[in-house]
């Protein structure tokens, strides 16, 4: 985006990274097919002639077919950058005619493409096109403008590639997963954004986590147990005076992930120590291995995000479970951060749920129990400004041996 994005007016820029997404897209359906069925193919008079022919379409672009996504998605920013810079130099905001996009992307019309792909996929039930991991590096409202129009425009791709495939007749779905202060921006700079489908992924409901981990229990099993009769079958009932599964629950996050991980670790030393069931010790162990993890991934994510606050996550140890907003500033500070750089470590800190906050002697409020709105937390910190404490997650206490205030 460095190199060809700055030199394009802002219609130009939309309607050519438009157009990239959909070629790149298209490419990588091709591609999935051809890997799949180049086999079955040879045993399939019904697939041979069409198969032939889309690999052919393909080996046209043999440059873009090679090596794993972001190998390929590299070698077409390439190709655009290059071919740009041989035909325009570098005037700078450049307005481009839908020839001139199509042009520079590629010599072949995409149409070519998606009418061969079309014609090859009635042999195919559906299509689903998941787009994730978009948000590596990406800090708490931290995206540039540039950073929410390429994301835009896929999303605009994708629903032109699933409306055209639809109107051939194919069942064709492309969902793109981003954060909700990711989504929460592109409704920001995006007037008619609110068009799109939107649909939330985050979990808040402990008694839904259960039922998740309940349905993992008895899947090979034919009864239909509820989880409390299965959990006693399974674990102690309580743990240092908290009933397990709420203990468990208490410090996942509120990521399923994250749960059956916990759980996992305990009964893998109920399993290794020959227990009937988790025990308490069992509990003690497990949690003290998933915290381990909890705060090895915590650190690599905010170091992706801020490379200053590199092992911030370590200078923890020790610490107590309640910082006022003057001690974390003061501890941050300590820690080399860059003036200017504490409220976007911070930022990150609230949102990965390492860090709570609590005022009025309520109880503590995570960015999750807020629907990962940072609107809201934010807002209650402004609004109670005086009486905030940060509260450090329980679920990273036992691998930085955090200290409890009375």
């Amino acid at each position: 985006k460095e190199e060809l994005l700055d030199y394009l007016s802002e219609g130009a820029k939309e309607h050519l990274i438009t157009a990239f997404w959909e070629y790149l897209l298209y490419l990588e359906v091709c591609n999935k097919i051809l890997e799949k069925d180049e086999a079955v193919h040879l045993r399939d008079p019904n697939l041979y002639i069409e198969y032939k022919k889309l690999r052919e379409t393909c080996d046209i672009n043999s440059n873009l077919t090679e090596g794993d996504f972001s190998e390929r998605l590299l070698n077409l920013s390439e190709i655009l950058t290059q071919e740009y810079g041989r035909l325009y130099g570098d005037q700078s905001g450049k307005r481009l005619t839908n020839d001139e996009v199509t042009s520079l992307l590629h010599n072949e019309n995409i149409r070519e493409i998606q009418n061969t792909l079309s014609k090859y996929l009635k042999h195919k039930d559906c299509v689903w096109i998941l787009f994730d991991n978009l948000d590596k590096g990406w800090a708490t409202y931290g995206l540039a403008k540039g950073d929410v129009v390429i994301l835009r425009c896929l999303i605009d791709a994708a629903r032109k590639m699933q409306k055209q495939m639809r109107k051939d007749g194919h069942d064709y779905h492309a969902i793109v997963f981003v954060r909700n202060d990711v989504y929460q921006l592109l409704m920001d700079e995006s007037p008619d954004f609110g068009k799109e489908t939107r649909a939330s992924l985050d979990w808040s409901d402990g008694d839904l986590l259960r039922e998740m981990l309940r349905m993992r229990l008895i899947r090979n099993v034919n009864e239909n147990p509820k989880f409390d009769e299965i959990w006693r079958k399974v674990c102690v009932s309580h743990y240092k005076g908290e009933e397990t599964s709420q203990f468990m629950i208490d410090r996942c996050l509120m990521r399923p992930r994250n749960f059956l991980k916990l759980f996992t670790a305990c009964r893998g030393f109920a399993v290794n120590l020959k227990h009937n069931k988790i025990t308490d010790e069992d509990i003690e162990k497990g949690i003290k291995a998933y915290s381990n993890d909890l705060v090895i991934d915590a650190d690599h994510e905010l170091t992706d995000i801020e490379p200053n606050a590199k092992d911030l996550i370590y200078q923890f140890i020790g610490e107590s479970n309640e910082l006022t907003k003057d001690e974390l500033g003061i501890f941050l500070e300590l820690n080399c951060i860059p003036k200017g750089k504490e409220e976007k470590v911070i930022e990150f800190l609230l949102y990965y749920a390492f860090l709570g906050i609590r005022y009025h002697n309520q109880d503590v409020v995570y960015i999750f129990d807020t629907g990962y709105d940072m609107k809201i937390l934010k807002t209650r910190m402004t609004k109670n400004r005086d009486a905030i404490r940060f509260v450090v997650n329980p679920a990273f206490w036992p691998a930085l041996g955090i200290q409890e205030t009375n």
